[in-house]
């Protein structure tokens, strides 16, 4: 593969940056406007991400 390193290097960074910016501040504004209900519905996806990697790895699923 012949990519540039001096390019390639500050656009990922750059689109990692941005992206984590935006979700800090989509974040936030959900929080706000959701509260409590916003915590619970990501706990629970969290939990059904683990469990769908967990009954992949043991061959379950």
């Amino acid at each position: 593969m012949d990519v540039n390193i001096l390019i390639t290097e500050p656009a990922i960074g750059l689109a990692i940056t941005l992206m984590a910016t935006l979700g800090v501040m989509l974040g936030r504004r959900l929080g706000a406007l959701m509260g409590r209900r916003a915590e619970l519905l990501g706990g629970v996806m969290l939990i059904g991400i683990g469990a769908t990697i967990l009954f992949d790895h043991l061959g379950i699923w």
